[in-house]
This record gives structure tokens, sequence and C-alpha cells, in this order.
């Protein structure tokens, strides 16, 4: 098939992290992400939040679109323009394991927010084109989740895409493979036309070997470490820092700075090898380094009975010299690492964003100080999204 240009549909669009991977045409410490033979045509989110964000950012809107604030389920398969390829991020809150996990039996419809995927691709087939590829992305704990009959819900998904018409292709990845300093795992679903034979994740591997993007299993990873990431951002935009509540900053001070202290920063400004590195710049911190007398009742009670509640680190510090784990959306410490790692406060919105992988010009400035932290957290890491884009239209490409 020759060139061409792929028209976008993204649905659950958020902040725009997935169309921003799709689109190309940025930069992430250093590196420039080509411009890809992408156009996208719709996209959709029912968070006005997250809506005023996506339509803020020229890096998105350069396509002459908008994000239209509606909740999909109300929006008629009419009104979406012909396009070649769906994106959706359904909301993962139902299946996360941060969360209450009723899966399809969500009460607020959440669930089942998959089906209005299957919907729109039936209306577009209906119309009279078929689309040419899907791309479905989720958190890790839909893997085990079931439909009433038992079926596991990716099972379920993969029989009603396969009825349409599409091979269907999933796997489990963690984004710092893929160039993105986080260890953030996802489900992705990705479905291509029968023609086109089946999306190879192998492939996604290749193309981080080929451009030698930081990878955690490539062994190059050291570009990914927070010592790393955080260079230079003091001097950034948009670096404001929502503040944590007075029990919560007491728990924080009373965990501590990670001891490798913050002269550490300067270890990393030319570090080329593992070896350079002492051990002290690995040592992260949690509640577990909090004093015993120091602790609350609840926490004391885990710390007198660690097997009994699986010895949980809560409260996680990060170290410069790890990764950082998954930053979600309600940007919690006690459900993720978001404390800076030598300073007592949250990390700020551009510090994750980094973690994230958005590009410093990307903005955020236009919505309430928490709400970023929020649409942040539910993003999907544009370099982990431009690396799927890259391989997906190399495959309708040949």
């Amino acid at each position: 098939m020759n060139k061409k240009t792929y028209r976008i549909a993204s649905l659950f669009s958020d902040c725009g992290g997935l169309d921003l991977g799709f689109s190309g045409g940025f930069e992430f410490m250093g590196r420039k992400f080509d411009r890809l033979d992408t156009q996208t045509v719709f996209a959709n989110d029912f968070d006005k939040d997250a809506a005023v964000c996506y339509n803020s950012n020229p890096l998105l809107t350069k396509d002459g679109h908008e994000c239209l604030l509606q909740d999909i389920r109300t929006v008629d398969v009419k009104d979406i323009p012909e396009y070649d390829i769906l994106l959706a991020g359904f909301p993962c809150q139902p299946f996360s394991n941060a969360g209450n996990r009723k899966g399809v039996n969500d009460h607020n419809g959440r669930g089942t927010l998959f089906e209005e995927c299957e919907r729109i691709l039936k209306g577009q087939i209906a119309k009279g084109y078929h689309p040419k590829a899907f791309v479905y992305e989720n958190v890790r704990g839909i893997m085990s989740s079931k439909m009433p009959n038992g079926e596991t819900v990716p099972n379920e998904i993969r029989r009603r895409m396969e009825a349409l018409g599409y091979n269907v292709s999933a796997r489990l990845i963690c984004a710092s493979n893929y160039g993105v300093p986080q260890n953030r795992y996802r489900y992705l679903i990705v479905g291509v036309e029968e023609e086109f034979g089946y999306f190879d994740f192998d492939k996604m591997d290749g193309l981080v070997r080929a451009l030698n993007l930081p990878s955690v299993e490539m062994g190059n990873y050291i570009p990914l470490m927070i010592g790393s990431i955080l260079q230079g951002i003091k001097d950034l935009p948009d670096n404001e820092v929502w503040a944590y509540s007075q029990t919560t900053q007491n728990m924080i001070e009373n965990i501590g700075p990670c001891a490798h202290g913050a002269e550490a920063i300067k270890w990393f400004e030319n570090c080329a090898s593992l070896s350079q590195l002492p051990p002290i710049a690995f040592e992260g911190k949690s509640w577990k380094d909090v004093p015993p007398e120091k602790l609350s009742d609840r926490f004391l009670k885990i710390y007198n009975d660690p097997k009994k509640y699986h010895a949980p680190k809560f409260f996680r510090r990060f170290a410069y010299g790890e990764i950082n784990g998954t930053i979600t959306a309600s940007a919690q410490p006690e459900n993720c690492g978001i404390t800076h790692p030598v300073e007592n406060r949250r990390y700020s919105v551009r510090e994750i964003a980094r973690i994230q992988s958005f590009p410093d010009d990307y903005s955020f400035s236009s919505i309430p100080l928490q709400s970023r932290y929020k649409v942040i957290g539910n993003a999907v890491p544009p370099v982990l999204a431009w690396v799927i884009a890259k391989t997906l239209i190399d495959t309708l490409n040949r």
C-alpha cells in the first residue's frame, strides 16, 4: 500500500497524551519525535478540564480540530467524520487496582464504555467505510475483569472486534521499555484489518532499538532515572505544586528525604554508566522509614504484622537513581510515588508531566491546579503513544 495520511478518531481523549503521540512533531528531553502521517479529525472527552487543556495546546489542535466536550454515549455516529484509526483509552478506574475493581458492574456505566468503541466502529462500517485499525489502552487490572457471563473483558473485546473483521493482538507492556521515565504498566489491544495481518508488538521493541530510545529492557535507562528527568526543571513554567494536607505533610517529613541528598542531582548531569553512581543513589524510602513511635495506630498495626498486610510500600519516595512508579490521577502519596526525592512536597505539575513524557512546551495552566494532576495522571505517555503509532503506521503501509 502506498504511503498515505491516516485520519484519527479519538475517544476518551483526556488531555491528549495518546493523540499527541499519534500526531508526533514534538520534543522530549532533547529528542525529536517526528511528525507522523496522521490527521486527527475527531476527539472527545466528557471531562471539562481535560477538554479545556486539550484545546489550549497547539501541538494537538494544529490539525484544525478541537476536543468535543460531550459524553460519548450521547454522540451520534453520524457526527463523527470518516476515519482510519480509532483510539480509545476508555476509563480505567473500574479495572484499576487503585480503584474499587467493579469492572463491568461499575454503577456509573464506565466499565462497559468499551462497547461505545464497538458502536462507533459499527457506525462507520454502516456508513460504507471500514476503519483500518484501532488501539485500546487500559490498566492491567482489565486482564482479570470479567463480563457477567464469566468471560474476561479482553476476550470479550477480542471476540467482538474479530466479528467486525479485525485481527486482534494484545500485550501487557511497561512504558519504561519505550522511552518513558515511568514504570507504568498498561494493557494494549490493537486490531488491524485482516488484509494487514497482525500488529506485532515485537516491532515496537525493534523500533526502540533502531532509534536507541532509553529502555529498561535494553539496558540504556539512565536517562529515565529521576535524577536525569528533573534536570533543569526549576526554570520551566507551570512548575506549581499542590500542597499536601497537614497530616500528610507530617508523614512526609517523618519519612525524610532520600539519604543521597539534594546535591546528588549533579551525579546525573553527564552520567554514562551505572558504575558511576554510588549505591545510595538507588535507595528510596517509604512509610517503613518512619520510627514506630511516630506511626499512627493504622500504620503501627501494619508495622507489627507485615506478613498479614503483605508489607505494602505506602508513601513511596523514589530516589534519584530509580525510575518513578505509576503517576495516578489522584496524585495521593499513599497510592503512588508522587513525593519529591529530597524536598518534602509533591512533585510539581511540570515534574509529573516530565515523568509522563509530555514535552516541556505542553501547557496545563488553563485548568485548576488539582485538575492538572488529574489529567496528567490519566494520560497515556506521549512517547509511548508515538512508538505505538509509528509501529502501527508501518504495519498499515507495508
